[in-house]
């Protein structure tokens, strides 16, 4: 069976975003000794090679997302890790649940299929059950709080940056019924982020 982990950077005050979906104002008052740090870009490289299967949901994430990372392949200026995160992006298979992206649009990026949103629990169940290595979802907020709802997921693993919100979007909508176990955590000081990794388990 393989296993299904959702990775996501979060704020110290719990936000995903801000009110406009974007991150960059978070880091406005970043501390000046983390800056160009890219310790969450080396530990999500590290979890796309882990996994088999990329999953994706939303036309705005996806296709900004798409632009932004076949932008980095031709970007002489980007970092190195940076470019292999653009590489595995690209050559894994990328799942995007949606009710509005065509053909059309996933034509650019390479071993992508649409799932819509009415199929998609019964598409990562399927998933989950067929052989392969991991399943990850970075980002797609929305779909990962469904996907635990349903009782799919099964690690969470949350990076919070030394970064006060102050406002946007919560990580999680609804309480899902869950309960989290311990898994591991560690801290980078070069970066002043924080890895707590759970075990996500049905409610008792």
């Amino acid at each position: 069976m393989r296993t299904l982990t959702v990775c996501n950077f979060t704020t110290v005050d719990g936000r995903y975003e801000d009110d406009d979906h974007d991150i960059v104002s978070f880091f406005e008052n970043q501390h000046s000794d983390y800056a160009g740090a890219d310790s969450f870009d080396h530990y999500t490289a590290g979890l796309l090679r882990d996994s088999d299967t990329f999953l994706l949901a939303g036309r705005r994430s996806f296709l900004g997302n798409m632009e932004y990372w076949l932008g980095v392949q031709g970007d002489a200026s980007a970092t190195g890790i940076r470019r292999q995160l653009a590489e595995l992006i690209l050559d894994i298979e990328k799942i995007v649940v949606s009710d509005t992206i065509t053909e059309d649009d996933i034509a650019p990026w390479p071993n992508t299929r649409i799932v819509r949103i009415a199929d998609s629990r019964a598409e990562v169940a399927a998933l989950k059950q067929g052989d392969g290595r991991g399943i990850l979802i970075l980002l797609s907020r929305l779909l990962w709080n469904d996907l635990m709802h349903a009782g799919l997921v099964d690690e969470l693993h949350l990076v919070t940056f030394p970064l006060i919100a102050g406002g946007g979007v919560p990580l999680f909508g609804d309480r899902p019924p869950v309960s989290l176990k311990l898994l591991g955590t560690h801290a980078w000081a070069e970066s002043g982020n924080v890895l707590m990794r759970w075990r996500v388990d049905p409610a008792d």
